[in-house]
């Protein structure tokens, strides 16, 4: 259900990026009628921006197509640069239930006049017109130049049952693709949220070859396990700004950092200085450059432009360099900065091109994050960011999301885009923070949890062996639990704190929330747990029950005694008569340090020790 609902604010915010005067998109809240319908256009909107990187609503508006006489076309797409048009089918449904279960209809499909369309036919087979904006791709297809060199495809936008699947095929007598709802959320809702919409693939830079300063150098390195060639350009920085501001964080899929994560930092004040404010190529000599891998590059000067020539990278990725094309993205998007800033101004761009014969993915994804990590070095990333590309947290997201609808943060502003337009809440964002020291916590490291730092907790030696891929789906689904546990722990001491009322249960909830963790851990197996939140919070409850008692226990054991032990103070007294001598009073108080406690050489042993009983749940299973 949280996705859906996480469906639903993302075609809020696309409908609220729609002009005023697109009154279809902005309906009555009240009138349920129109907002269906409404959501029902934002949804071809959102398949339009993740699949083709249309960014701009009113680009996005004239491939719509869907109204009365459309002739089963929805929408459709014309992609020059691959030599594909598509036409689309969309259903959107209303609630969370037929969204994940209802197929299209066989008649929808049929509907689908597209080879009546192509062929320019401007009525269906009853006489009637299509309408303008069907006339308006007739009129485009007509347009194109060989467009026998065009491929067609048909794309539906809902769910298609198996039956329907196996006769798509003569029915359209077109190649087409299901977009349904497992592929909906994966494909569409999440690269919106987390800002990769339409992966680059083939793109074009333009590099001033009439520079006195450019050249290019080209470089072989050769190892056992591949071959790669480094080749050296001067690129003018207006367009690695135009591919930062076109592809955002799909060009930083290996980069620690977001595009978002790379905001905020007075590196970019001093990058942006050298940009508005100085005149002439220095920008040059005061940045370190670029890094950037594609899968193939090649590069000419014979483009029929004096002084201009063209690189083309497959697949391109920035792994080094992120701060300096956000901020010349940020400049090139600011309307008040005039673009000739950007004149006679290049960057140093080190492309690294991968071996075409490299097939071996696992080598590849080795050098990849070598390369990630020793290219930023010298930058102030950190440990936990610079392992964010590895599988375990790719996997574990992917995991999180589609099994749960959260959003796993193991990138630094990876999401701060969904949050600032309004696509998801703070809320269903999950912490890495949070996360990692569950997992010491989960595997008895409870002190490490409460004590080091994040950097910290990564870069010791237990991170790799308590969080790796090996660890699969039902220890994702542990590590989750435990979050949502963790969450009621933190909900209970904010109430607690609010009411200013005495707590039930020690210092557990103040200084012991990863000890609590790790008991929680122990009784999340079937004899106890069914995987559902009631569940768990009856055991939580119940754990919770008996935290005093423990921590009772603990503070009377010698093995404790740094922590908790008895303390004398002298209280010196004055003779005001000068009569009588008077003795001084000893005070003895009781000290109680969970704060270190939690933190110590012995809180692991002692949880290990203490036998938590979990009677409640037996006695409602019985």
């Amino acid at each position: 259900m949280i996705k859906y609902l996480t469906l639903l604010k993302v075609l809020e915010a696309l409908r609220k990026e729609a002009p005023e005067d697109y009154r279809i998109y902005h309906p009555n809240k009240d009138d349920l009628d129109k907002v269906n319908r409404a959501n029902s256009r934002a949804y071809i909107h959102l398949l339009l921006k993740a699949k083709f990187n249309l960014l701009d609503f009113e680009k996005r508006e004239k491939f719509v197509t869907d109204d009365s006489q459309d002739g089963g076309i929805d929408a459709y797409y014309i992609d020059h640069e691959n030599k594909k048009i598509y036409f689309i089918q969309s259903k959107f449904r209303t609630n969370n239930d037929n969204f994940m279960n209802k197929s299209i209809e066989l008649e929808e499909i049929n509907k689908m006049d597209i080879d009546r369309i192509s062929r320019g036919e401007r009525i269906d087979k009853n006489g009637i017109k299509y309408n303008d904006k069907i006339q308006r791709l007739i009129q485009n297809l007509s347009e194109i130049e060989q467009i026998s060199r065009y491929d067609f495809n048909v794309i539906i936008l809902a769910n298609v049952s198996s039956v329907l699947a196996d006769a798509m095929g003569k029915l359209l007598n077109f190649p087409f693709e299901v977009y349904n709802y497992e592929r909906a959320y994966e494909e569409l809702v999440f690269p919106i949220v987390r800002g990769t919409v339409h992966q680059a693939t083939n793109i074009s830079v333009n590099l001033n070859l009439g520079s006195k300063n450019n050249y290019t150098m080209d470089y072989w390195v050769e190892d056992e396990e591949f071959t790669t060639s480094v080749q050296l350009f001067f690129v003018p920085i207006l367009e690695i700004a135009k591919l930062m501001s076109s592809f955002k964080n799909s060009i930083l899929k290996f980069n620690p950092r977001s595009y978002l994560g790379a905001s905020d930092n007075e590196v970019n004040s001093s990058i942006k200085d050298s940009v508005i404010n100085r005149s002439g190529n220095v920008f040059a000599l005061f940045n370190n450059g670029i890094t950037l891998l594609s899968d193939k590059t090649s590069y000419t000067s014979r483009t029929g432009r004096e002084g201009i020539g063209e690189l083309s990278l497959l697949n391109p990725q920035i792994i080094n360099g992120g701060q300096t094309a956000y901020t010349l993205s940020t400049i090139l998007e600011d309307d008040d900065i005039d673009n000739k800033v950007f004149d006679n101004k290049e960057v140093l761009l080190k492309v690294i091109t991968f071996d075409q014969g490299m097939k071996d993915e696992v080598s590849k994804q080795r050098l990849i994050d070598e390369l990630s990590l020793t290219t930023n070095n010298q930058s102030k990333v950190t440990v936990a960011d610079r392992k964010s590309n590895s599988n375990v947290q790719i996997d574990f997201q992917k995991y999180i999301y589609n099994n749960y609808g959260y959003f796993y943060h193991r990138k630094t502003g990876e999401f701060t885009e969904g949050i600032e337009k309004g696509y998801i809440s703070k809320d269903q964002i999950i912490s890495r923070n949070t996360i990692i020291r569950i997992i010491y916590a989960m595997n008895g490291r409870v002190n490490a949890a409460r004590r080091n730092g994040e950097d910290a907790l990564y870069n010791m030696n237990d991170y790799e062996k308590f969080f790796n891929i090996d660890i699969g789906p039902e220890g994702y689904d542990r590590i989750y639990f435990l979050y949502i546990a963790f969450k009621y722990l933190e909900k209970k001491e904010k109430k607690e704190k609010k009411e200013n009322s005495k707590s039930d249960y020690g210092e557990g909830l103040r200084y012991g929330k990863y000890a609590i963790i790790n008991v929680i851990s122990k009784f999340l197996t079937d004899e106890y747990f069914d995987k559902t939140e009631d569940s768990l919070n009856l055991i939580v409850d119940e754990i919770l029950d008996q935290w005093k008692e423990f921590e009772r226990i603990q503070s009377n054991k010698k093995s404790n005694i740094d922590y908790f032990y008895e303390k004398e103070e002298i209280l010196k007294q004055e003779n005001k008569n000068g009569k009588e001598k008077m003795e001084n009073l000893v005070i003895t108080t009781r000290v109680e340090d969970f704060d270190n406690y939690y933190k110590g050489s012995t809180i692991n042993n002692d949880l290990n020790d203490y036998e938590f009983k979990i009677t409640k749940i037996e006695e409602t299973q019985s």
